[in-house]
């Protein structure tokens, strides 16, 4: 699983231009990335592609925070 958790965030960091922060659980890992403004259909479509690879992903966005997608890929014991 590691493989994936790695090169989702690879390609995270590379659409966006941003660090991916990685949270681990004992289930899952979570990545998660700020999206910058004015982010190019392209790089949308990057994004969009590393995202599909996850277990599950989602888009949250706050008024006083930066718009971020996150990733969530289970793992299993090793």
């Amino acid at each position: 699983m590691r493989p994936l958790i790695e090169s989702i965030t690879a390609r995270l960091e590379a659409a966006t231009g941003n660090t991916v922060a990685r949270i681990e659980y004992p289930d899952h890992v979570r990545l998660e990335v700020a999206i910058p403004a004015g982010l190019t259909d392209q790089n949308r479509g990057f994004l969009l592609s590393a995202l599909a690879d996850a277990d599950d992903y989602g888009h949250d966005r706050a008024d006083s925070e930066p718009e971020y997608v996150w990733a969530s890929i289970k793992v299993e014991d090793e």
